[in-house]
């Protein structure tokens, strides 16, 4: 056959499927006109090219060699000579991009070195820190143990359990005191967790404050890019430094810019927070206990706690599975594009998304991928329609909280570091995320500050009304200083 005869039978191909995607019938004068408007835009499109977003290389790029398997590569990327965090050493998780780097997002199936830093990484650089190197982190950031990271687990400094994840290497080399603070990123907890499990702070952002340009999505309707610190001072400071639009991230148009560091020299006599009733009945008892004495040196501290309900809270895990599952398998499908969030796009982590071997997937993103797309193709993605519907009233539910009180405390986790090799099914993991991913659900910012052990470390989480994260920060460090 001749070669224009096969393009001309691959276009109308193309055009007979997607009438039938959509139940269209199609007469042969649309279809000649739809050729013709095919044609004359593919004719456009070729005429475009990439853009090409180049940053100065990182140098003296090694493989992370620390006892804790918290670095995946060191590297040195000097920082302005000033700034609100000159002199600090920060390291980023291995889904943000750092020119010079390669970016493996936690699996052996990506080949990616990008040109080209996160809108993030600028702004550490830009507010005068020191880039130390990449952390290791759960595959595709769908774990919350560090134990499905291709490169190794990553072990907690200060317990026998695991160091939570996905942001694994950034909890333990805060924790180790390898770098003074660390990027990571969360979906259903990510940041939280690991903080929780190595007793240290971490801080989730109201949602769209942080620019996602130069990150990896897992489901763009829930990432977030926040800091893991060893205070709150120090995590207010870097979340200061990163927030703010991007024009590379079209979804941080027009969002306000929170300002955490407002929060440091509040005093938090006279706020008013609700003690959630349900996070607190999920806990282990001893978790329960920790929360509760945190409550009562906040009362101290002049606070008034009072217990409030959440309704639906307990569902909400299974939500942000559901929601987390169908954005991760269509993300895949489609090379990495989410197209409308507006995130901002790379047309190298495409092109590596589109190339990746996947016979190298690990065993549980092999797993979440088949089983998420065939749910979404046998309910024709019903179940994902459901689960946003129920998000959105969930949301609804705190706010109507947050209009009675200043914040919501609850435990970061219901449970402390769990042995490694035990969080095995998807209870396990629903368990893991049960306190902290209604809050990537609802937007809402929210902070870990570790409040004590129960024979390993207990995280104490705040949440308060989207752009309120100085409250947050006043209620963290009234915490701290009670201690």
């Amino acid at each position: 056959m001749p070669a224009d005869d096969t393009a001309e039978r691959g276009i109308g191909d193309a055009i007979d499927a997607a009438a039938e995607t959509y139940g269209l019938t199609l007469t042969d004068e649309e279809r000649d006109a739809y050729r013709t408007e095919i044609e004359n835009t593919e004719a456009l499109l070729s005429s475009l090219t990439a853009t090409a977003f180049e940053s100065t290389p990182a140098e003296d790029v090694t493989e992370g060699t620390d006892e804790y398997n918290a670095f995946l590569y060191r590297c040195t990327l000097a920082g302005a000579d000033s700034g609100s965090l000159a002199g600090r050493d920060v390291a980023v998780k291995d889904n943000i991009a750092v020119a010079g780097v390669p970016m493996t997002c936690g699996s052996g199936a990506i080949d990616f070195e990008p040109s080209y830093h996160a809108a993030v990484t600028n702004r550490l650089l830009e507010s005068g820190a020191n880039l130390a190197g990449t952390t290791n982190m759960d595959e595709f950031a769908y774990f919350t143990t560090s134990e499905t990271c291709a490169h190794g687990p990553v072990t907690n400094p200060n317990a026998e359990g695991v160091p939570g994840g996905s942001s694994s290497g950034s909890g333990a080399a805060v924790a180790a005191g390898l770098v003074d603070a660390a990027l990571g990123t969360d979906t259903g907890g990510s940041i939280r967790i690991p903080a929780s499990f190595c007793g240290i702070v971490g801080f989730k952002p109201t949602f769209r404050t942080v620019p996602r340009f130069g990150f990896a999505d897992l489901a763009s309707s829930l990432d977030h890019i926040g800091p893991l610190a060893p205070d709150v001072e120090a995590a207010a400071t870097v979340l200061e430094a990163i927030n703010g639009p991007d024009s590379r991230d079209p979804s941080t148009d027009g969002v306000p810019t929170p300002a955490p560091t407002d929060g440091l020299g509040r005093d938090a006599d006279g706020l008013r927070v609700g003690l959630v009733e349900e996070a607190q009945g999920r806990a282990d008892d001893e978790v329960a206990d920790a929360i509760e004495h945190a409550t009562d040196r906040l009362e101290a501290a002049g606070v008034t706690v009072e217990a409030v309900s959440l309704p639906g809270f307990n569902t909400q895990p299974l939500v942000n599975a559901a929601v987390t599952a169908a954005e991760f398998t269509t993300l895949a499908a489609q090379a990495g594009q989410d197209i409308g969030v507006g995130t901002g796009y790379s047309e190298g982590w495409r092109e590596a998304m589109a190339t990746m071997d996947a016979d190298e997937l690990g065993e549980n993103v092999r797993a979440r991928l088949v089983i998420g797309r065939a749910l979404a193709a046998g309910d024709d993605s019903a179940g994902y329609v459901a689960a946003q519907n129920t998000r959105q009233q969930f949301r609804d539910t705190v706010d109507e909280r947050l209009d009675s009180y200043d914040a919501l405390v609850l435990p970061t986790t219901p449970i402390t570091a769990p042995e490694y090799g035990s969080v095995e099914t998807d209870a396990d993991l629903l368990e893991t995320i049960a306190c902290t991913s209604p809050f990537n659900l609802t937007g809402h910012p929210a902070l870990s500050v570790p409040c004590g052990e129960a024979g390993d470390p207990v995280g104490c989480q705040f949440v308060t009304d989207w752009f309120d994260e100085a409250t947050a920060v006043a209620l963290g460090r009234a915490l701290e200083s009670s201690s």
